[in-house]
């Protein structure tokens, strides 16, 4: 079903005139070219500051990135058994996780460092994320919540995981 709107207008001139007359007012060719550039320089202005802040938003969210990426391959050094070389493609793996969940990267990486921390071995933290996305998912709950009882439960505390939905308090029983 389509509603149609007819809208009605009348242009408004004003200001294209008030332009005009202050243009033509002035005698020279010169002070032509500096009103020009003068009422043009406030527009461009305003966006090169627009530019400078997006450039620095975007600097610091890499470089935030980039520590949390340090800071997650710092974790699971100490606290798994896996390789060198295992723990620099986890990046790669949180990429891919992220664009198949819609989870952002931010959100994963201290999931996994925690998830690692309870389980002390890498494939097996990878797993467990998996699993407290699907959790996440279903009950609502924030993923950091999820992994980190999941995380008590790996090692042996399935209290908060119990208190995460009555369901599964139930099949812990």
């Amino acid at each position: 079903m389509a509603i149609t709107i007819p809208i009605i207008t009348d242009f408004n001139s004003k200001g294209i005139d008030s332009a005009t007359r202050q243009f033509q007012k002035l005698e020279t060719t010169g002070q032509k070219a500096a009103f020009a550039v003068h009422k043009a320089a406030v527009p461009a202005g305003i966006a090169l500051v627009a530019l400078a802040a997006g450039a620095i938003d975007a600097a610091n969210a890499a470089i935030t990135d980039q520590a949390a990426q340090d800071q997650l391959s710092r974790s699971l050094d100490k606290t798994t058994n896996a390789s060198d070389g295992a723990i620099k493609s986890v990046d790669s793996w949180i990429t891919a996780t992220s664009n198949a969940t819609a989870v952002a990267d931010d959100e994963l990486r201290p999931a996994l460092a925690k998830l690692a921390r309870g389980t002390g071995d890498l494939a097996q933290a990878q797993q467990g994320l998996k699993i407290a996305l699907d959790i996440s998912a279903a009950t609502g709950r924030p993923l950091g919540a999820v992994s980190d009882a999941l995380s008590k439960a790996y090692a042996g505390n399935a209290t908060a995981l119990g208190k995460l939905d009555p369901h599964v308090k139930a099949m812990i029983k």
